[in-house]
């Protein structure tokens, strides 16, 4: 393939697009053939802002993209030919395509730049427009002031040169937005007028009324307070009247008090003289009983005296006896003990009788004697 005969650059177009697959396997006509489009592309200086321009633009990418399918369908078609050569035909193909793709966004780069600017110039316009008419939109909730304030921000918009062939769309929707806004203005304004003039004759309806009111209730608080003093009248009458009977009442009741009253103290008289014979007589026989008690105590306490004197006299005498009756127990005690001290210590009566002693004294340690 090394061996086929050069192209110049001035028939590489031709060539390719006579025989498009003579790329695929010649890498370098490949080289010569999109050095030669892409001179033929670049530098191009065209007017976007006029549609010759933009066509122009828009013409060449084209035909780039043309002569990349050309080639990629040669290619395929080699590829049914040439089985054999399907890993060099599809690399080729692909390194084509990158660069022909690439290629084909650079040419076409300054043109989408300008649809992404147009784009967004026209977004920006059309929704300037929409607000515009939306501002016309008057709800039943929007006032004068509202409606004031929307008509002026409408009547501030600008249509500029950014609105393009939109301009007279613009306009238009800005002309009908403020025509729409004046008539709603109008209309409210008269509206509120008519409602602060309802508003202010309810007010002076009102004000009347309570005049009227403020009078019907004067004459009413008279005729009540008339009413009242006719009833105040006519409760002293009666009060008087009542006091009259009242007093009376109090009388007849005070004399009927007086006269029971006469009678029940004739009676607790009575009762009093009777009380006080009773109590005279009872107290009588209290005294009699009282001396009887008194007489028998007496008797009872001689009587008493009588025995106790007996008693003591007969204790004394039992006593006395017990005295003599342990003395004489004891003197026969001891004087036994003398004889037999006497017996058995060869002792005379004196000193046994003194040992006898010592011994009941207890100055004879651990010697007593048992009576």
């Amino acid at each position: 393939m090394n061996g086929q005969t050069e192209i110049s650059s001035a028939d590489i177009v031709l060539a390719v697009e006579t025989t498009p697959q003579i790329v695929l396997l010649d890498s370098a006509k490949f080289d010569q053939f999109y050095d030669r489009v892409r001179s033929e592309t670049a530098g191009i200086v065209v007017d976007l802002s006029t549609k010759k321009g933009r066509d122009e633009v828009r013409s060449l990418a084209a035909k780039v993209t043309r002569s990349k399918t050309m080639i990629d369908k040669a290619g395929l078609a080699l590829t049914r030919q040439w089985r054999e050569q399907t890993n060099q035909v599809n690399a080729a193909r692909k390194e084509i395509e990158e660069r022909l793709s690439t290629l084909a966004e650079e040419v076409r780069r300054p043109l989408t730049e300008w649809e992404n600017t147009e784009k967004e110039r026209v977004e920006s316009c059309r929704a300037i427009i929409d607000e515009m008419k939306q501002a016309a939109v008057v709800t039943i909730e929007d006032t004068a002031a509202s409606v004031r304030a929307r008509g002026m921000k409408v009547w501030g918009q600008e249509i500029g040169d950014q609105f393009g062939d939109m301009a007279g769309e613009a306009q238009s929707a800005k002309e009908s937005a403020v025509e729409t806004l004046k008539a709603a203005l109008a209309r409210l304004t008269r509206e509120e007028e008519e409602r602060a003039e309802l508003e202010k004759l309810r007010a002076e309806a009102a004000e009347r009324e309570a005049r009227e009111q403020a009078a019907r209730e004067e004459r009413e608080a008279k005729e009540r307070a008339e009413a009242e003093a006719r009833q105040a009248e006519e409760r002293r009458v009666a009060e008087q009247k009542a006091e009259e009977e009242r007093a009376s009442r109090i009388a007849r009741e005070a004399e009927e008090r007086a006269r029971r009253e006469a009678e029940v103290a004739a009676q607790a008289e009575r009762d009093r003289i009777q009380r006080e014979h009773d109590e005279a007589l009872a107290a009588e026989r209290r005294r009699a009983e009282q001396a009887e008690r008194e007489a028998q105590a007496e008797r009872d306490r001689i009587a008493k005296e009588e025995a106790d004197r007996k008693a003591e006299a007969e204790r004394i005498a039992q006593e006395q006896a017990a005295r003599e009756a342990d003395r004489a127990h004891r003197g026969k005690i001891m004087a036994a003990a003398k004889e037999a001290i006497m017996e058995a210590g060869s002792v005379d009566e004196a000193t046994a009788k003194n040992i006898v002693l010592a011994i009941v004294g207890g100055s004879v340690p651990n010697v007593t004697l048992r009576f």
